[in-house]
């Protein structure tokens, strides 16, 4: 009788299609996943890259505070906040070092992503000149 049941065919392409539509799912749902992951990491590049840029920005409002007024009593721990962004926000602190030179540190946020440059410049002729390269850092609080 067993052997019948076995060398019945009826009900066969059915029990196979049922198979193969549970292993195309586990192997879709697992391609899913590994696709939202990649996505969570491009979008976070993105927030670190909009953050650097906006850093950046600061340190060239710096520089062209710098060019127009380069008194020393006039920028110690001074902040700037750039207005007017619909997204994220810069700060910029510019303070006088007794070496006659300004330090410069920027802070570009955009939502949860922060990177900081610190630069340093000197004015010579009105004119301000990097003494430093500008070196960042990182900060991300971002949570998925």
């Amino acid at each position: 009788m067993i052997w019948r049941l076995l060398r019945e065919e009826r009900g066969m392409a059915l029990g196979l299609a049922i198979i193969v539509v549970v292993i195309v799912g586990v192997m879709g749902a697992g391609h899913l996943t590994f696709v939202a992951t990649a996505l969570e990491a491009v979008v976070a590049v993105n927030r670190g890259e909009q953050a650097f840029e906006l850093a950046e920005a600061g340190i060239e409002v710096a520089k062209a505070h710098l060019a127009n007024d380069s008194s020393p009593a006039d920028w110690s721990s001074e902040e700037l906040h750039m207005a007017g962004m619909d997204e994220g926000s810069v700060t910029v602190t510019v303070e006088y070092e007794e070496s006659g030179s300004f330090e410069a540190v920027s802070t570009g946020e955009y939502r949860e992503t922060s990177r900081k440059i610190e630069a340093t410049f000197s004015v010579e002729e009105g004119t301000p000149k990097l003494l430093s390269r500008p070196t960042h850092r990182v900060r991300d609080t971002w949570l998925s």
